[in-house]
């Protein structure tokens, strides 16, 4: 049999984004082979051209796309060229990287049935199908609910939904995992694996999930530079760590522990897993080749605390930045999201909201800047009632980074949209144009500036919707999943920007699902569940309450469960990064 999907030599540019310019080259003698039955991994860089790749493997590329298309792709046999993307899509089942753009019904069942029914299946078929995908993405109790009402989370689930109840022969899916919580994440990849092996469905996953990629994936391919740089296994990827590095592609924190104490020690240490690690370090300690030193990363630690007591110390602990008193919110279908939320958050402190999808973690930020009103109690920002602020009023002091950068990006221009708030605020024409220039270069977006907004990638996207949120230099910031599909050195850079803007004195208020970020850079963790505060402590309390982790579907960095498992050798439980536990070791 041939392979389920073929691609020779295969060349695609976009058409030119401006009448002046050349179209935009995105891959290049891209080749490869996917087997029936195999699950296989596709990294990179933001725009680096995975969302291209997948789209190619359903013809959408070039079919709806235009531009410049050379080679052949083949999947399921059909040559995605001679055939139109209909018929492809009962070959190929694609799952977006932005589950909006492929949601269209009014209830969760029928958008999960809408293909099935299209392919003429006889009704119980159907609905055995959607049972099944419900059940799969953990959505079985949403059956009657609007899509369009639920959380990013929940959406990038129906779509997966919908797109698993086709039961393709080829599956591609574009970082269907970025807005889910950790629990999801790991129901999705098992899903996935399990899908592949019982199924033979042939699966391209796009994502930055490199943690799970080394769990799951039988294979991994890195698309760098428009070119497949790299193609093995997960081991052998990863062993390829400077490169990757240099191609901005991070690595799981397990593998680079190996490489951090390879090197440091100048013994091998190999391993990829924690079980690995455990049995390595462990052995190693036995034996004397590495000597715990428990204070190696007090220096570090006592800088980063010196520094968060600083930054708190620019605002008033009698008068809170922000002060919520028994919130509640109910939808006008009776959602009800929020149930008597206090909290006090103080000017400096970099606050991350954290829980399942659903939980309320998105409603309570639109009350910080006043895109929701209140049902109950009240929401002060700076002393003022928000209930009798309007949302320009609000946007002047509070930067609101939304989950989907798409919904607040409408200018023509890069440069205009930076713009745009800065006009809105009457400043003279010669500080807006100087405050654009500073923004669109720390942001790595001069090149950019005269492109539509619409054409970039989405990690660029997040980049103009932050540069302009912060060219408007808010006291207040609060992100939504601002790292979803994010590459590790998109993400590093995003997070430095915003350290310093808390550093200085700005309050940061970010939800994320992203531990390993709550670990490297939280003071302090919020976990909603089910509209209330289940738990408000630093990282390391958090990482340590195994019972609010399970019910709120979180997750333990690797390095950080590494650490606890090596307390009984003077590994302090403080730990939080990959460098912190090779000080100590």
């Amino acid at each position: 049999m041939p392979p389920a999907v073929q691609v020779r030599d295969l060349y695609y540019a976009y058409p030119a984004p401006l009448p002046a310019a050349a179209p935009t080259e995105v891959l290049d003698n891209v080749s490869l082979d996917i087997e029936a039955g195999e699950f296989v991994a596709l990294l990179g860089r933001v725009g680096a051209g995975k969302s291209t790749l997948c789209l190619a493997l359903n013809g959408l590329a070039p079919h709806a796309t235009g531009g410049i298309f050379r080679g052949q792709v083949f999947v399921g046999g059909l040559d995605t060229r001679k055939h139109p993307v209909a018929q492809i899509a009962q070959v190929t089942g694609l799952v977006f990287q932005d589950p909006e753009t492929q949601l269209t019904q009014m209830r969760v069942e029928d958008e999960i049935a809408f293909g099935p029914e299209n392919l003429g299946l006889p009704r119980q078929e159907i609905v055995e199908r959607v049972n099944w995908a419900l059940h799969a993405v953990g959505l079985d109790d949403y059956r009657d609910r609007n899509p369009s009402r639920l959380s990013g989370g929940e959406k990038q689930r129906v779509a997966i939904a919908a797109t698993l109840a086709m039961r393709p022969q080829v599956l591609v899916l574009d970082e269907p995992t970025a807005n889910l919580d950790p629990g999801g994440k790991a129901a999705v990849f098992s899903v996935l694996l399990r899908l592949a092996r019982q199924r033979s469905i042939a699966i391209l996953l796009a994502t930055q999930d490199v943690e799970r990629v080394q769990r799951y994936a039988q294979r991994a391919l890195v698309l760098h530079d428009r070119r497949i740089v790299l193609d093995g296994s997960p081991e052998e990827v990863f062993a390829h760590e400077r490169e990757l590095k240099a191609w901005g592609i991070g690595l799981p924190q397990m593998t680079e522990l190996s490489h951090e104490l390879s090197e440091r020690l100048g013994k091998p240490f190999r391993f990829s897993r924690l079980s690995g690690a455990v049995r390595g370090v462990r052995r190693a300690l036995v034996e004397g080749d590495v000597l715990v030193q428990p204070n190696a990363v007090a220096e570090t630690l006592r800088g980063v605390e010196t520094l968060h007591a600083t930054s708190l110390r620019t605002g008033s602990v009698d008068t809170p930045q922000v002060m919520i008193e028994q919130l509640g919110f109910t939808y006008p279908d009776g959602t009800a999201a929020l149930r008597g939320v206090d909290l006090s958050i103080q000017a400096g402190e970099l606050v991350v909201l954290a829980g399942p999808n659903g939980s309320g973690k998105t409603t309570l930020a639109k009350h910080l800047n006043g895109l929701l009103k209140p049902s109950v109690g009240r929401v002060l920002v700076a002393g003022q009632d928000t209930a009798a602020l309007r949302v320009p009023q609000l946007a002047r002091s509070v930067g609101y980074l939304f989950q989907n950068p798409d919904h607040q990006i409408f200018a023509p221009t890069v440069r205009e949209e930076i713009a745009f708030g800065l006009h809105l605020q009457g400043l003279p024409p010669d500080e807006v144009a100087e405050r654009v220039d500073s923004a669109m270069a720390a942001h790595d977006l001069a090149t950019c500036a005269d492109l539509p907004p619409a054409t970039l990638s989405l990690g660029q996207r997040r980049q103009v919707t932050l540069a302009a949120v912060l060219a408007a230099r808010p006291k207040i910031l609060v992100l939504d999943e601002p790292t979803g599909g994010l590459d590790w050195r998109s993400r590093y850079e995003l997070m430095a920007r915003v350290a310093a803007f808390s550093q200085e004195g700005g309050t940061v208020v970010m939800i994320t699902h992203d531990v390993r970020l709550i670990a490297e850079h939280a003071g302090r963790v919020i976990v909603m569940h089910t509209g209330r505060v289940l738990f408000d402590g630093t990282p390391a309390a958090l990482f340590g309450q195994r019972k609010v982790l399970t019910e709120a579907r979180l997750t333990v960095p690797p390095v950080v469960r590494l650490a606890q498992r090596l307390a009984p050798f003077g590994v302090p439980s403080s730990i939080r990064t990959v460098a912190e536990l090779a000080d100590v070791l």
